[in-house]
């Protein structure tokens, strides 16, 4: 039966009719009190699903973060030999690798940068002690005087503390 056809109910047929049309309504209402919970349910299955993306996409860059962390950090004491090599570079002759050496620090943490690690540890920085880690302290105020190892970060996460004397 289409939607253009009609349905004919003969007039003995009046006093059923109206109990079908009771019937019909009752059946009607139950539909629509069905398709609006399905509805309901379907709206809640399509925010969960967007709720678990969410949850899964910050998850991944948690989990690459605290990868990439863990990669710097055995890397770092390669870095800190390098770190403490151009430090104490004698005053040489062109040619002697001192240039070489720093070129190769240089390129180190460029590289570190390119990833997200931030350097940190400098000369005249307020102390932190959540950045820093406090091998000495000689004057009264809180700025550092000198970096004996410099601390990394990604993000807002510390990798490694620098060690300061203050």
């Amino acid at each position: 039966m289409d939607d253009t056809d009609e349905e004919f109910v003969a007039e003995e047929e009046s006093e059923a009719g109206s109990a079908a049309l009771k019937s019909l309504r009752d059946k009607l209402k139950v539909a629509v009190a069905e398709k609006q919970e399905y509805l309901e349910g379907w709206q809640r299955a399509r925010a969960d699903l967007v709720n678990y993306k969410k949850e899964t996409a910050a998850g991944h860059g948690e989990s690459q973060e605290r990868i990439l962390a863990e990669l710097i950090e055995e890397l770092l004491p390669a870095l800190d030999v390098l770190e403490l090599s151009v430090k104490h570079l004698p005053d040489g002759k062109a040619g002697d690798g001192t240039e070489a050496l720093k070129m190769l620090q240089q390129q180190f943490l460029g590289s570190l940068k390119k990833l997200g690690i931030e350097r940190f540890g400098t000369i005249g920085e307020d102390f932190d002690p959540h950045r820093h880690e406090a091998l000495a302290k000689r004057g009264d105020d809180h700025k550092v005087e000198s970096v004996e190892r410099s601390g990394y970060s990604i993000g807002d996460k510390i990798i490694r503390p620098a060690q300061v004397i203050i």
